[in-house]
């Protein structure tokens, strides 16, 4: 079994903390696609401390675009074996690449072992949550659906889905709350939470 640290970085001290505190075999960096001058030093700083005794990946993504980091951290998250455990860490890196890399982890929280965050002075690990999101497997499927065919009426959805329009009509109702849906006139659209809620 192998332990994976899934990590955002900016700077490199919660990386070295979160590998010593849980003896951390592979380190996977969502990077930025280009990485200024103080993440290329910390990614370097990580590399010269940790690189002669565990592998360690760089994965570039984008800077702002929640949807796309948090896709990007679930195709690393589906790549990893089963038998792996898996860690996440939040601390650095810009706040959209934390909550894209966060999102991703509550899409897949049955896979993570632990969510963490380690605080600058003290270097103290907390451990966050592993939420998940409260859908269920009809309500991705709408979801799915809606996501191919915005045009789509509660009727075609409900023969789609096998379920009544009555149920249908709930359930955008209640994925609108969520704020996974957005209705304008009878088009219905996904929000990015909607897009993340279909990984």
């Amino acid at each position: 079994m192998t332990k994976v640290l899934l990590a955002t970085i900016y700077t490199h001290y919660s990386i070295i903390a979160m590998s010593n505190g849980y003896s951390i075999n592979e380190v996977i960096l969502l990077v930025d696609k280009e990485p200024n001058e103080t993440m290329q030093k910390n990614i370097q700083l990580v590399d010269d401390t940790l690189g002669t005794i565990m592998k360690i990946k760089k994965v570039p993504t984008d800077l702002y675009n929640i949807v796309d980091i948090a896709t990007k951290s679930v195709e690393i998250i589906d790549s990893i074996p089963e038998k792996d455990q898996l860690y996440i860490d939040i601390t650095s890196g810009r706040k959209p690449k934390s909550l894209g890399l966060l999102f991703a982890a509550y899409a897949r929280a049955k896979r993570i072992t632990k969510i963490c965050y380690v605080t600058e002075d003290t270097k103290q690990i907390i451990k966050l949550p592993k939420m998940n999101y409260a859908i269920n497997a009809t309500q991705k499927e709408l979801l799915e659906i809606i996501a191919k065919d915005k045009d789509i009426t509660a009727l075609q959805i409900a023969d789609k889905l096998n379920i009544t329009k009555g149920i249908v009509y709930r359930y955008i109702k209640e994925l609108i709350e969520f704020d996974a849906l957005e209705k304008d006139g009878e088009t219905m659209m996904l929000s990015d939470f909607g897009r993340i809620l279909v990984l």
